[in-house]
């Protein structure tokens, strides 16, 4: 990404934070939904140091929190940090680009990406900086939406006839799961897992006039999740990986 391409996204997120006051896409019971996956893939120490890229206003760190003994929030839009850090002034917030992380080698045990990765054009280069900052061993975790469920497919692919750009950001594109496996391999990460995930209910969404039935997808949401098909068509998909371990 180019520096003028990060700037433009920092925009876009400065103006939906102040027209909106808060970014919280989904409901407590979504962000606990997340905190569980992330602990279920082996992230069950609480002393750990997290860096959380894309952590918005705060929210995402609720994903995180129980595990952390240092915990940093990384965003582009200051607007939105602002709020991080009146939410949650023990903990540390930066503006920055994910493709250039101002952080030593092995600064972190975990890096996160918290519904980021689709954002990002240049995905290999951020999958490599975080496998830079993690230590050997170390865990890089993103959930992002997944272009295999069946609302993303119809309103977020360009080539659906009921594709709506309503409340997308400048470079906005969700992927299929094969997508990031490949770039979490190609960074050089092992041990490679992942799980697509409903049962992630939306506070709201755009277009606002979906929001009159948003209960009622949140309930079909739930139902996906638990007829099994949301193994693999789920809302959101959770890729995960490791550095490699330091021979002895």
């Amino acid at each position: 990404m180019a520096r003028a391409e990060s700037s433009h996204d920092g925009s876009y997120f400065d103006q939906l934070v102040e027209d909106e006051g808060d970014f919280n896409p989904f409901t407590e019971r979504g962000w606990q939904t997340l905190a569980r996956r992330f602990t279920a893939v082996g992230a069950a120490d609480s002393g750990m140091r997290v860096l959380d890229i894309g952590c918005g206003t705060g929210q995402s760190r609720q994903v995180y929190a129980r595990h952390t003994a240092t915990y940093v929030g990384l965003d582009l839009s200051l607007g939105a940090l602002r709020r991080a850090a009146a939410r949650h002034p023990q903990s540390a917030w930066l503006q920055a680009d994910a493709l250039r992380l101002p952080f030593s080698d092995g600064a972190f045990d975990v890096v996160a990406f918290s519904s980021v990765l689709h954002h990002v054009p240049n995905m290999d280069l951020a999958l490599s900086e975080a496998a830079r900052v993690v230590v050997p061993g170390g865990l890089v975790f993103a959930f992002d939406p997944n272009l295999l469920h069946p609302a993303m497919l119809l309103f977020r692919h360009p080539r659906s006839p009921l594709y709506t750009a309503d409340g997308v950001s400048p470079h906005e594109c969700p992927l299929q799961p094969v997508v990031l496996r490949r770039a979490f391999e190609r960074a050089g990460l092992v041990g490679l897992g992942q799980r697509c995930q409903s049962h992630i209910p939306y506070r709201a969404v755009a277009p606002r006039l979906l929001n009159a039935v948003l209960p009622f997808y949140n309930l079909a949401d739930l139902a996906w999740e638990y007829c099994g098909a949301a193994r693999w068509f789920g809302t959101f998909v959770l890729t995960w990986g490791r550095t490699r371990p330091l021979r002895r």
